[in-house]
């Protein structure tokens, strides 16, 4: 830790953008877990973060040299609604560090007590909630989903009360960078276009240099486009995966494309358009079927910010055809790849689109269906429902038009269908023991959705629903 360099390049721009504010240390600090995958893209490894060096560090009894701790201010539609004022009310911000990749990555700390921005809350975070985001980086990471990272995780002695008393942790995460659509739409909704275009500005320089090469008045679309465009893929990522991030609101949208802010996520397991993990979220905006639609919701959201940016105030039409185009390209991609297909077929949509209804008639398991799918050949006998027998025949159709033998085809399968995913009764047993001091069951799970397409033996367990009665449930 010692050997990497720090610098906080927030400092240089406005005292508009943040406020310093210093890290509130916990009780009895600890190390529940260090990543040592995460570490690896900094150069390190486990054994170099788990020290009493990097303890004082992320707990803020002693930053290291270089490190200025900040929180920044933005806003953000939530549910629907705009709040004018949010930002950083428990994350704070350490600095940037070069990783072994050359790209920067910006450190924070979730949990580290209260900022200038946590209105009525306390700025901590508790255990159980800390190793669920700690869990969901790496299981998305491991899909090829962007996502932000945690780098490691530090439990205490401090009592915080939630609906209940529990004990508070710190989350030390990653990402290329942790700024959101809510930060263009603070200074855009107060109209101080000086510091919109001075933050904008920043943010080119910092994370978007490839446009620097192109006239200035070309970057607002260009970003725009740029960000857009990410975004689209990432929620392609999220559909194919069954993934449900719970809280799409646009301060939890990164302009890196990297998911942010895990709170009530869920990955679906019976497959259900409606699925929502979010009990607060009365009206179900966020359901899964609902996050395509709500990710060009808020990238509207974001190009309204720089309609004082843009040559002209109506935002260009392109941009939202531009989402929609990359959002359907990428999701097929990736829907074929589960399937199988290595060629186009314009009939494919329609493939996949009748699948989904099968399987939502069929009640059948998500991610164990196309882990289940790589086996199939015709007359093998499994067992089948209706629905899903007529699919199949279709399917079968389609695969005839495929040159790979089955054994290439299950291998290229079985590379992008995940034995292992982030259920949610996983997730509960991991809380329970956290709960009493026993972190077996985190690392456990940990390797598994860290490597999750190879099968490991004695750990069907955590391949299956939390009600599996046989393989015919998986399949319908």
């Amino acid at each position: 830790m010692n050997t990497l360099p720090w610098t906080n390049l927030w400092l240089q721009r406005s005292p508009s953008f943040y406020q310093r504010v210093d890290p509130t240390p916990l009780a009895g600090p600890y190390f529940v877990h260090c990543n040592e995958q995460a570490a690896r893209l900094l150069g390190l490894n486990a054994e170099d973060l788990g020290t009493e060096t990097a303890l004082r560090c992320f707990n803020g009894d002693e930053p290291l040299p270089g490190m200025q701790p900040i929180a920044t201010v933005y806003a953000g539609h939530q549910f629907g609604i705009f709040t004018s004022r949010l930002g950083d009310g428990r994350a704070i911000t350490l600095g940037g560090t070069l990783g072994a990749n050359g790209e920067t990555y910006e450190i924070q700390l979730k949990g580290a007590g209260l900022t200038p921005y946590s209105r009525t809350l306390d700025g901590r975070y508790p255990l159980g909630a800390a190793i669920r985001e700690y869990l969901a980086g790496e299981a998305l990471a491991a899909l090829g989903i962007p996502s932000t990272r945690a780098l490691c995780l530090l439990g205490s002695r401090t009592e915080i009360r939630r609906d209940r008393s529990e004990t508070a942790a710190i989350l030390v995460r990653m990402a290329r960078s942790h700024v959101r659509f809510g930060h263009f739409e603070y200074f855009h909704h107060r109209d101080e276009i000086d510091d919109l275009r001075e933050l904008f500005v920043f943010v080119i320089e910092q994370h978007f240099p490839e446009l620097l090469d192109e006239a200035a008045e070309k970057w607002p679309l260009r970003f725009l486009e740029t960000v857009i465009g990410r975004t689209a893929r990432l929620i392609a990522g999220w559909q194919s995966a069954g993934f449900v991030h719970g809280v799409m609101n646009t301060d939890n949208m990164t302009l890196s494309g990297e998911t942010l802010d895990l709170g009530p996520f869920g990955f679906m397991e019976t497959y259900d358009p409606g699925f929502s993990p979010n009990p607060s979220d009365d009206q179900r905006r966020y359901q899964y079927d609902q996050q395509p639609d709500i990710g060009r919701w808020n990238c509207l959201a974001l190009a309204q910010a720089f309609t004082s940016l843009l040559p002209s105030p109506t935002i260009p039409a392109s941009l939202l055809r531009l989402y929609r185009q990359t959002y359907q390209q990428h999701y097929l991609q990736a829907m074929r790849a589960k399937l199988g297909l290595q060629t186009q077929h314009p009939d494919d949509i329609d493939l996949v689109n009748s699948l989904l209804s099968a399987l939502a008639l069929s009640g059948a398991d998500y991610a164990g269906f196309f882990r289940e799918l790589a086996r199939f050949e015709p007359g093998r006998g499994l067992t089948y429902s209706a629905p899903l027998r007529n699919w199949l025949a279709c399917y079968q159709d389609r695969l005839s038009l495929e040159k790979a033998p089955p054994n290439e085809r299950r291998d290229r399968m079985n590379r992008v269908n995940p034995c292992y995913v982030l259920r949610a009764h996983l997730l509960y047993q991991v809380e329970q023991k956290a709960e009493k001091g026993d972190f077996t069951e985190l690392e456990r799970l940990l390797k598994l959705v860290q490597n999750p397409y190879e099968e490991q033996p004695g750990m069907a367990f955590y391949s299956q629903p939390q009600q599996q009665d046989n393989i015919s449930r998986r399949l319908g």
